[in-house]
């Protein structure tokens, strides 16, 4: 008898822990966003954005004009359970701030995918992105999907280009508020428009891997950007850089997915202890990211900006002397920027990137209360 007891026990307990991980596993795959929340720490929650109960109308422009009806051409190519797929309230925060690094399984966005419409449909998807995006920011969305497509899925986390969705809230309209997203793993597009006004804020770019071959040449994906916080970076002074300069080691994004209202210090060097030359430089940094915009928003962007230059920081944090292992941030009265490298094989092949505006994040001076 004795002898049983031991085996009993070791077939006890190994029911035990298949029992045990299969109900994680059951969970997992209902409550994949509770998962992500408790091991990764991510903020899942949707945004409290108290928003208007009515809007008047505002005049649009031609490029909205152009938005909006490539998106209503898009919107018209879908059948019924695609569109129900893709379309939400305009008053819907849980949609509005369902967007992550993560890949799909780990945080299921919403939304109509890109596996589930035909080769016309997604030629009508490419007409609005072109629309909405310049050619470097459509550039930078081929470089996204190709390099998801490299990456192998399991059951949880879904990789490839087939997993990105688009999704609306509110019906595209020229004079009233509505919302386009377009996004997957490390990329997220909002795009808030009201009238003549759009709002790009938040934009998650970055990428895994940022390395790869895209039509015949080898890509750096951020390659632009972090030559030009390294060439501004170069151009100071050591009294400048000492102030620039915050830290040796790189740290992770802190305005990323589910931050909404979060504050940034404006650390580092400001725009005013900047020679004209500097100030031009840290303008490209900007230009870098903000350059994925359409021309005609971009310029509206960019003329705030440049406005507002002064009153604008830099910051590093990480080593000098290779290409993109380093956090650097940019704050301004109405721009955050954030370039925040990922430990995981190599500091410069992943990387996760926020663009807010945090005087107007998800377009909320125009939709919000009290404003």
């Amino acid at each position: 008898m004795s002898n049983r007891n031991p085996k009993r026990r070791i077939l006890k307990y190994s029911l035990g822990v298949a029992v045990t991980i299969l109900a994680i596993g059951i969970f997992s795959f209902q409550y994949p966003k509770l998962i992500t929340q408790i091991v990764f720490g991510a903020n899942t929650s949707p945004i409290e954005l108290a928003l208007r109960g009515s809007y008047g109308a505002r005049e649009g422009d031609k490029k909205t004009a152009a938005i909006a009806s490539a998106a209503t051409a898009f919107l018209a190519s879908l059948n019924d359970a695609q569109k129900k797929a893709a379309m939400f309230a305009f008053s819907d925060n849980a949609q509005r701030s369902n967007w992550s690094n993560f890949p799909e399984g780990m945080f299921p966005r919403g939304g109509l995918k890109l596996g589930e419409i035909t080769e016309a449909q997604r030629a009508n998807l490419d007409n609005l992105l072109a629309e909405f995006m310049s050619e470097k920011g459509v550039r930078n969305i081929g470089y996204q999907l190709a390099a998801a497509d490299t990456l192998r899925s399991s059951s949880f986390m879904r990789y490839g280009s087939e997993f990105y969705s688009v999704a609306f809230l509110g019906e595209p309209s020229a004079n009233q508020p509505w919302m386009f997203q377009f996004g997957g793993h490390h990329l997220a597009i909002n795009i808030t428009v009201y009238g003549s006004d759009v709002s790009f804020s938040p934009m998650l770019t970055g990428g895994s891997p940022l390395h790869l071959r895209y039509e015949g040449r080898e890509i750096f994906i951020t390659g632009e950007e972090t030559t030009a916080a390294r060439t501004f970076l170069d151009s100071l002074d050591s009294d400048q850089k000492k102030l620039a300069v915050r830290g040796e080691q790189s740290i992770d994004l802190q305005s990323g997915p589910g931050e909404y209202g979060t504050v940034l210090a404006p650390e580092g060097i400001k725009g005013s202890d900047l020679t004209d030359t500097q100030k031009g430089l840290l303008l490209d940094v900007i230009a870098a990211r903000l350059g994925f915009m359409n021309a005609d928003d971009y310029a509206a962007k960019m003329t705030t900006v440049k406005a507002e230059i002064d009153d604008t920081h830099f910051g590093w944090w990480g080593p000098q002397g290779v290409q993109g292992a380093a956090y650097f941030r940019v704050t301004g009265p109405s721009i955050v920027l954030e370039y925040a490298p990922q430990d995981g094989g190599s500091a410069t092949g992943h990387a996760h990137n926020i663009y807010r505006n945090p005087r107007n994040d998800y377009g909320s001076a125009w939709i919000g209360t009290g404003r």
